[in-house]
């Protein structure tokens, strides 16, 4: 699926405000063609696992907004899989 993901991208892939945070942190923003989105923010661990935090978007031409999505809790920090199980709800959502 990553690489499914990759055409949806629509960032510029580092979250400005995360810059100067401890380890750094990378964004992820999607865009599906339902409407909805996705951001993932990185949570870089030291000896562990990679996790992300997942916000579901809603898009209105350019500029986007949180929604609530069911089976998607904003603000939850995962393992990459989980956020890809995520993200694929988030996709399979009917258009708005």
């Amino acid at each position: 699926m990553d690489e499914d993901l990759k055409r949806f991208r629509v960032d510029a892939g580092y979250c400005k405000s995360c810059l100067g945070m401890q380890g750094g942190r990378e964004q992820r923003v999607y865009r599906f063609p339902n409407g909805y989105g996705a951001s993932l923010i990185s949570a870089p661990r030291l000896g562990g696992p990679e996790r992300w935090t997942i916000m579901a978007l809603r898009f209105e031409d350019d500029d986007h907004v949180t929604v609530e999505v069911p089976g998607v809790e904003n603000g939850t920090t995962s393992d990459w899989s989980t956020s890809l199980k995520m993200l694929d709800v988030i996709m399979s959502q009917p258009h708005f």
